[in-house]
């Protein structure tokens, strides 16, 4: 084998065995949607939450994933929560979110729990 193509072989090795490893931990509900701050349209990504106490929470995904913009009805004032990275609660006047799988806990100031899940997940 010519030196060149020895070289060019220990280069290639050497490249994979540094790459970074493969997470096979599933995405979180934030990373799945981190993308839908918006699309072509110029919609944000808006997906729909059912709550144990029987009503609907809208939820859009923005800012890729650190932001929520939660709705009670369609065209309704918004309540904006943002959490600093990945994984971190999110904070919002009057109200505190975590996503738990694919469970969404909202906890307001006097420490009422809210429990909600999106749609086709119960």
């Amino acid at each position: 084998m010519k030196p060149r193509r020895i070289f060019a072989l220990a280069g290639i090795v050497l490249v994979g065995a540094c790459s970074e490893p493969k997470n096979d931990d599933p995405p979180t509900r934030q990373e799945v949607h981190s993308r839908d701050s918006g699309v072509a349209t110029g919609q944000p990504g808006r997906h729909r939450y059912h709550c144990e106490d029987g009503r609907t929470l809208l939820v859009d995904y923005k800012d890729n994933g650190l932001r929520l913009d939660l709705l009670e009805k369609e065209g309704g004032p918004s309540r904006t929560l943002s959490a600093p990275t990945q994984e971190l609660q999110y904070v919002g006047d009057g109200v505190t979110a975590t996503f738990s799988g694919v469970q969404l806990r909202l906890v307001d100031d006097a420490g009422r729990v809210r429990i909600c899940v999106p749609d086709g997940s119960r």
